[in-house]
């Protein structure tokens, strides 16, 4: 049986038609499949804006710093947080010395009887700070979880905060200060990470080089020299990423910053842990100019 030349045309016609649907479905399907939003596609489209820290995530922060600073460990200013009146000058705590010197000596000139030495006051217990503070840290953890899920936190980030929040919680609860230090500072070490889900302004690499020599700190102040090697060399690493993306404007800090990791890691190599203490609080507060640096230059950048 044979087509003649129409019924040939037509079938031609009916099996390009066919292949062209053919073709048409699988490229829906495939763009359907590439177009799949990111977390953060995702998060944009839902009216967020990835390149602010969320209040939650800072929140997070400043409370491990006060647990920190409560504790006497190495801790850097938490905004809005009063400073002890130890640090807010020690002239008007000479005036007021003075002053209450010479009223016991009046009370104790009038009369050999009526000596009224004033009592110094009870030094506040760490613990009776911490405690609160702990308990709000759980409540922000909470608050901020689904946030750090939606743009992108992965489930072994996620999940090992929440066991590090338990553990320091745990070290609080027992009361064991070198344990809580170190249990905060490990906490800590994951803020780098949920910082680099957001476009901030200044780079994560900054809060990396904080847990490394508050680490090496720590370590070396409970005499752990092999861990406080390990976070010395984590620290030049650390640093050597961050050093290339600063400006010129920024030359001054770095040689500081520099200079400050050099002398903690020789201390730290003489197993000394008096001295590790001090050139580590240098090195933090070098770490805290460049970021200080680092977010007025952005904010300049922003508001040109």
């Amino acid at each position: 049986m044979f087509f003649n030349n129409t019924a040939a045309t037509k079938l031609n016609k009916a099996i390009i038609l066919l292949a062209i649907s053919m073709l048409l479905l699988s490229g829906c399907s495939q763009n359907n499949n590439n177009q799949k939003p990111t977390p953060r596609q995702q998060s944009a489209q839902d009216g967020q804006q990835p390149d602010e820290i969320p209040e939650e995530l800072k929140a997070i922060e400043g409370s491990i710093e006060k647990i920190i600073k409560s504790l006497g460990g190495p801790a850097v200013a938490v905004e809005g947080e009063e400073q002890p009146a130890e640090e807010q000058g020690g002239e008007s705590q000479d005036k007021g010395g003075q002053k209450e010197g010479k009223k016991e000596e009046g009370q104790q000139s009038q009369g050999g009887n009526q000596k009224q030495v004033a009592q110094p006051p009870q030094p506040e217990s760490p613990w009776e700070k911490i405690t609160p503070t702990i308990n709000t840290l759980h409540y922000q953890w909470n608050a901020y979880m689904p946030s750090a899920v939606k743009m992108g936190a992965k489930e072994p980030l996620v999940g090992n905060f929440g066991d590090a929040l338990n553990r320091l919680t745990g070290a609080i609860i027992e009361k064991d200060k070198n344990k809580a230090l170190m249990a905060a500072s490990h906490l800590y070490a994951y803020i780098p990470d949920f910082y680099s889900l957001y476009k901030a302004r200044t780079s994560p690499e900054i809060k990396r080089l904080r847990h490394y020599t508050r680490n090496a700190m720590l370590n070396a102040m409970t005499a752990n020299w092999t861990q406080a090697d390990e976070d010395i060399s984590s620290l030049k690493s650390s640093w050597a990423l961050l050093k290339n993306t600063l400006s010129k404007d920024q030359q001054q800090d770095s040689n500081k910053l520099d200079f400050s990791i050099y002398e903690l890691e020789k201390v730290v190599k003489e197993r000394n842990t008096a001295l590790s203490n001090i050139k580590g609080k240098v090195t933090m507060a070098n770490i805290e100019a460049i970021e200080k640096s680092a977010e007025k230059q952005t904010g300049q950048e922003g508001s040109e």
